[in-house]
């Protein structure tokens, strides 16, 4: 009986057939090459020679990288006595070179251009190719992966090879080549389509490799709907409600237990003769009110990606929104209640905050929640300012993170002003000449369009916003701390780190458009429950 295969003898050897997987990509961009080489300067050196005379090098930085980062996942995590999860690995980028692209510190401020992002837009490109055409085998090959390290439910990334972490360590071995950086990213571009198809055949080999030897394939843990859930299908799928008006009138009234006593309907009226009744103590509060309320709170509590913290508020918020729904429905009605907008804005803030800042925040919160508690009668109107109060915490906090960056934002103008003054010194206006032109002759000018873009990138750029963008080869949470009027220059600020990151417009606007920057917004805890609840039903 042959002995199960260790998550180390799975990463050797299949780290000795990663030269081979190198040498069939090399050899197709190579051939590529000859047919029609890359766009590259006149007094460069022929890329395709080059890529021949040091394809060697190319293959072993590929391969160092590729071993760092995978022996990054046999340390063990703070806590487990097993293989960590997967690491990001290194960074691939400019960090060796002229300093291009590196992450901006007080004392290193750099500034991100186009020429900088295209590296990331290629490495992504890159990686989402192998996924595309390799997406069978990448499944196939996680279930033996994930029997290798324990994780039988496949809750978590274990392919040491895959594509995000071969197209990195790949990027490394190309800035071997002794070309420019525009070769060098053509390299990445042609890379793609044979890399996808060798990897796919390589997954498909180590998968059946572990089969042989005798590993028992983990399984997912999928939840299957019906309907078409392909993109762009046609076929019928499911929706959340626009509110919450389905579960308050369908759904909520089967929760109820059959010996719970329902409210009595209001009396008939006999005519304006009638007396009117004696006043009476306040009805009990609805108990359909009050379970679908419990619901809804027990299902937010299994929102994935919420920290402790946030629970601990939501806990403390619940009796202040049960005492506003005995009162009245609205809450139950719509899905942006302020209530609801409350605790959406709460649990974006704590999210988003920097680990400096968590704790005033989390204090913020608590008096709210305290507030809220003590007032006699809440209504709508004492939420709306307990968001206001947030929104003007948000507002301190960035005019302190400015205020801290105040050295590198007046590099940044320098900057600035240094390129407008060079494009004005740069083309000469000859006035008199001008004045010759019959105005019937200049044309018309076109009314200004801009790309939809650069309006994104507008509004991404405006201070105070989130964004989840993908720099240096991995995904970061920043925020946008200060643009310059009138210019390209946008700052942002990575808050779990406290990175600051240069970028101008252009840079910002073809992450946008290439889906590797999307700005961030408070996702809405009850629409999210409430879906839940309604695929439970």
């Amino acid at each position: 009986m042959s002995r199960q295969p260790a998550f180390p003898d799975f990463i050797d050897e299949e780290l000795l057939r990663v030269p081979m997987t190198l040498d069939t990509v090399i050899d197709a961009v190579h051939e590529r090459w000859r047919m029609r080489l890359p766009h590259h300067q006149p007094g460069d050196p022929d890329p395709a020679r080059t890529l021949r005379m040091h394809r060697g090098a190319l293959v072993a930085e590929t391969l160092r990288a590729l071993r760092e980062m995978t022996l990054a996942d046999l340390a063990p995590s703070p806590g487990t006595a097993g293989p960590a999860g997967l690491a990001p690995g290194p960074v691939p980028g400019n960090a060796a070179r002229s300093g291009a692209g590196r992450p901006a510190r007080p004392q290193d401020l750099a500034l991100i251009d186009e020429d900088d992002v295209a590296v990331d837009i290629e490495i992504a490109r890159c990686a989402r190719f192998v996924k595309q055409e390799a997406e069978a085998e990448l499944r196939e090959l996680h279930t033996y992966t994930s029997a290798l390290v324990h994780d039988l439910n496949v809750a978590r990334e274990t392919n040491p090879f895959g594509p995000e972490r071969f197209a990195r360590a790949l990027w490394l071995g190309v800035q071997r080549l002794p070309l420019g950086k525009p070769v060098q990213v053509a390299f990445m571009h042609d890379a793609a389509e044979p890399l996808a198809e060798t990897l796919r055949r390589a997954y498909a080999s180590a998968s059946q490799r572990l089969q042989a030897q005798g590993v028992e394939p983990a399984a997912y843990r999928t939840i299957v709907f019906g309907g078409g859930t392909a993109w762009g299908s046609d076929l019928s799928r499911y929706r959340p409600s626009e509110g919450l008006h389905e579960l308050q009138a369908g759904k909520a009234a089967a929760w109820l237990a059959p010996d719970t006593p329902a409210r009595p309907p209001p009396p008939a009226a006999q005519g304006p003769a009638q007396p009117k009744p004696p006043p009476v103590a306040p009805a009990a509060a609805d108990p359909q009110r009050v379970e679908l309320l419990a619901r809804l709170f027990h299902a937010m509590r299994q929102e994935r990606g919420l920290a402790d913290h946030t629970h601990e508020l939501l806990a403390r918020l619940q009796p202040v929104i049960l005492r506003l729904v005995q009162s009245d429905a609205a809450p139950l009605e719509a899905y942006d209640h302020p209530a609801w907008r409350l605790m959406n804005q709460l649990a974006f803030d704590i999210e988003c905050s920097s680990p400096g800042l968590l704790a005033r925040l989390l204090s913020l919160g608590n008096s709210l929640a305290e507030h809220l508690a003590g007032t006699p009668q809440v209504k709508a109107a004492h939420f709306t300012w307990a968001i206001v109060r947030l929104a003007a915490a948000r507002q301190h906090a960035l005019d302190q993170a400015v205020a801290a960056a105040g050295p590198q934002i007046a590099r940044l103008q320098r900057i600035a002003r240094d390129e407008a003054s060079a494009a004005t010194a740069a083309v000469p206006l000859d006035i008199g000449t001008l004045d010759t032109v019959p105005a019937k002759l200049l044309p018309e000018p076109a009314p200004e369009r801009r790309p939809s873009a650069s309006l994104d990138a507008a509004q991404a750029s405006t201070p105070g916003t989130h964004l989840r963008c993908h720099l240096q080869g991995r995904w970061r949470h920043l925020m946008a701390l200060w643009q310059e009027p009138g210019s390209e220059m946008v700052l942002l600020l990575e808050p779990a780190q406290g990175r600051l990151w240069a970028l101008r417009q252009p840079a910002l606007a073809r992450l946008l458009a290439e889906s590797l920057a999307r700005p961030l917004r408070p996702r809405s805890l009850v629409r999210r429950a409430a879906d839940r609840l309604l695929r439970e039903a």
